[in-house]
């Protein structure tokens, strides 16, 4: 069951990296170098807001719905399930209106070209987090392909049939259309979801009358929310910088090559929506051996695949970025060493999952944190130096660094060993009661 439900959601995953390749492909042949820079920057913090706008509570949800599900405590689950959903569109909310005051206050240096574009994308930060709220639903049923499916293939199925009509039309585009596009597929996701998801929430939870644990759950989820955070800003943090420093073409070149090394994300996201929830529900039921061989079976799996995946993209990079135009066949060197940043925290382990599902959200917090600041701090001194290519290495320091720390802190603080292979060089300690 485990190998299984991890090909589907992987195989989901490869589909929708393929109509997410298309998608920019369309986009930046249709708009051009400029315009798809514009693009890339709004979505990248498209990408921050919304999932930071769930304020935490999608980790929380997956991990403690599968819990009180297995342990039989319907109303904490019915309890949990309103909470994280109120909690998501408040803060959403929140954060779509003060994005909004700072852009009409002029706090941010925006040039006029980005200011409807921004406006447009802060309108859509509560469809992504109550997107993100309805996959960490799917998780916690431990049906995570209903939750999936729908957000990662439609969003980019919309801007590719959009795009293609606009042509077909004769129609121009802009960064603005591609964004409405956008938009579009991701509330036509979010429909899908919960249609899919409703009957077996409903199985779940039924008329139960709710019990909360406020204070709790407050707790667990604030740094859950850093941690989410920090993850969202490993993986965009490299753009952000270098729309600070580069022109719109560089920062272009560059998230057309990130993009496509972090189709390599693809295989350890998919082990982890199969696995994180049972690693919550193993460590609650006490079932320790099962616990450690699952992790080094997930481990292993994500390396082997991840290797293989690497060094295909990087056999392949040229030819595929040459798809965008040909301006950017020059990014094809970032591509191999963005792929070793990926793999190294493969190699290193499921942390970040381990140590949320465990009750240790505070250490994998502070690992975050540490590891972001490494990747913030190279990004900034050597971006001016070696531009994309100076923000491609400072992902991999920072990749690696949290890694590293996560691996340390489940050995030190649950005696877990997370590096794939790694119960053959280090001794499995007893779980601390």
């Amino acid at each position: 069951m485990f190998a299984s439900q991890t090909f589907r959601i992987i195989a989901i995953r490869i589909a929708g990296a393929g109509l997410g390749l298309l998608a920019q492909v369309f986009a930046s042949r249709f708009i051009g170098t400029e315009e798809f820079g514009r693009f890339a920057l709004v979505f990248v913090w498209l990408l921050l807001l919304g999932h930071l706008g769930t304020a935490g509570t999608s980790q929380l949800l997956y991990r403690l719905l599968s819990v009180y599900i297995e342990t039989g405590q319907r109303a904490l689950a019915a309890g949990l399930v309103r909470v994280a959903m109120g909690g998501t569109l408040v803060a959403s909310g929140l954060i779509a209106l003060i994005g909004f005051g700072v852009i009409q206050l002029g706090l941010l240096p925006l040039h006029a070209e980005l200011v409807p574009l921004a406006i447009v994308t802060l309108l859509a930060v509560p469809l992504l987090a109550f997107q993100d709220f309805l996959e960490a639903v799917a998780r916690g049923l431990d049906r995570p392909v209903s939750g999936i499916a729908p957000a990662y293939l439609l969003r980019h199925l919309a801007i590719v049939l959009g795009l293609l009509a606009l042509l077909l039309a004769g129609q121009p585009a802009t960064a603005l259309t591609v964004m409405a596009l956008a938009i579009a597929g991701l509330i036509a996701s979010i429909v899908i979801q919960y249609i899919l998801l409703r009957p077996h929430l409903k199985a779940v939870i039924g008329n139960t009358v709710p019990c909360f644990k406020l204070g709790e759950w407050f707790r667990t989820a604030v740094p859950l929310a850093a941690v989410d955070l920090a993850e969202v800003l490993f993986f965009n943090v490299d753009v952000i910088i270098l729309g600070l420093m580069v022109p719109p073409e560089q920062v272009a070149l560059y998230f057309a090559a990130s993009r496509l090394a972090q189709v390599l994300a693809y295989v350890p996201y998919g082990v982890s929506a199969a696995t994180a929830q049972k690693y919550a529900a193993l460590g609650a039921s006490g079932r320790r051996a099962e616990l450690q061989a699952m992790i080094g079976r997930s481990a292993l799996l994500a390396t082997i695949l991840t290797g293989l995946a690497a060094l295909a993209l990087s056999l392949l990079a040229g030819p595929l970025l040459a798809l965008f135009g040909s301006d950017f066949d020059q990014a094809r060197q970032l591509v191999p060493v963005l792929c070793l940043g990926i793999v190294v925290a493969c190699l290193l382990g499921p942390g970040e999952d381990v140590l949320n599902m465990l009750g240790q959200e505070r250490l994998c917090s502070i690992s975050f944190a540490l590891a972001l600041a490494v990747n913030v701090c190279v990004a900034i001194v050597m971006v001016p130096l070696f531009g994309p290519m100076g923000a491609a290495i400072a992902t991999v320091l920072g990749l690696s660094a949290r890694g590293l720390l996560l691996a340390f802190f489940a050995y030190r603080s649950l005696g877990i060993i997370l590096p794939a292979m790694g119960t053959h060089l280090f001794k499995v300690k007893e779980l601390p009661t």
